[in-house]
């Protein structure tokens, strides 16, 4: 070993190619991610290929799914990723009731990451609270792109009685409260 520069390396490796092992690698995007038509201003974050040759693409803006239009983040209620499975849940007015979208990865890269950190960050506000005579409701407040203004939505625990006047009334409170304070 000869100390050069910068750092300890070994002899016979390129300077290049030894701070190449340090740094993160990029991946070169694929000629149909970068065909991907994108809203101005609009950035991809992370993509992925499925393993019948689809690609995904997560944004700044949403997440780009084959065969459908995009899905804001604002839509997506969770998303887990089980290799080589990526499932997104998208929010529906009863927990875990929303359509879900079930996608095996062939070569994920860093998309799984990229989603769940883009969802956790369109959440900006989240409280759930009991309700009379039963149930519960969870107030979500959430960012979306080029709004300054949150989206709010109203996300009944299972079993709560969506029909009972005092419930709605409840909930509606609740959110009401929710937008004073927050905005």
């Amino acid at each position: 070993m000869t100390r050069g520069r910068s750092g300890t390396y070994p002899r016979d490796v390129p300077l290049s190619r030894a701070l190449s092992r340090l740094l993160p690698s990029r991946r070169a995007v694929p000629p149909e991610v970068r065909a991907l038509a994108l809203e101005p201003g609009e950035r991809r974050l992370g993509w992925a290929s499925t393993v019948d040759g689809a690609v995904v693409v997560a944004t700044d803006h949403g997440l780009h799914l084959p065969g459908r239009d995009p899905l804001p983040w604002g839509q997506v209620a969770r998303a887990s990723w089980r290799p080589p499975v990526l499932e997104v849940t998208e929010v529906a007015e009863v927990y875990g009731t929303g359509p879900v979208t079930t996608m095996r990865l062939d070569d994920e890269g860093d998309l799984p990451q990229v989603v769940q950190a883009q969802v956790d960050a369109s959440i900006v506000w989240s409280s759930h609270t009991r309700l009379a005579p039963g149930g519960g409701v969870r107030v979500v407040g959430r960012r979306a792109p080029g709004l300054e203004v949150f989206a709010w939505q109203l996300v009944y625990d299972q079993g709560t009685d969506l029909d009972d006047p005092l419930v709605r009334a409840q909930a509606d409170a609740l959110l009401q409260s929710a937008r004073r304070s927050i905005g």
